[in-house]
C-alpha cells in the first residue's frame, strides 16, 4: 500500500490513465493537497488505487476502454492485438470501482 501521496513524495505531476474516466477526482488529489488538506487527498489517492490498477497493470487497454464507457464517454472497440475483455473480467473491473464509490 501507499504511505504517502505522490505529492507529499515532491511530484509535480503525473501520467495519469484514469484521469481518462475520474479526471475531477484526480486533480482534486492536487487541489486537496495544495490546500493543505493532506489527509483529505490521502485518502482520496487510496481510493483511487484499485481503479487506477484496473485500467492500467490488470486490464490495460481495454479496461481503459470499458471504463470510458462507464463514464459516458466513447472508449470504443480495441483493436488488434488486444481484445476486448471477459465478461467476468469486466464484473471484476466494476467491483473496483465500487467498491471505492466511483459506480
Amino acid at each position: 500500500m501507499i504511505k504517502s501521496s505522490f505529492l507529499f513524495s515532491g511530484c509535480v505531476g503525473g501520467i495519469c490513465a484514469l484521469a481518462n474516466v475520474l479526471g475531477q477526482e484526480v486533480c482534486d488529489i492536487h487541489h486537496l493537497y495544495h490546500a493543505g488538506k493532506h489527509e483529505e487527498a490521502k485518502l482520496l489517492q487510496h481510493r483511487l488505487i484499485a481503479p487506477n490498477t484496473a485500467v492500467t497493470r490488470k486490464y490495460g487497454v481495454p479496461g481503459l476502454k470499458q471504463a470510458m464507457e462507464w463514464f459516458g464517454f466513447y472508449g470504443g472497440r480495441t483493436r488488434s492485438p488486444l481484445q476486448p475483455l471477459k465478461k467476468d473480467d469486466v464484473e471484476k473491473m466494476r467491483q473496483d470501482f465500487c467498491d471505492n464509490g466511483f459506480l
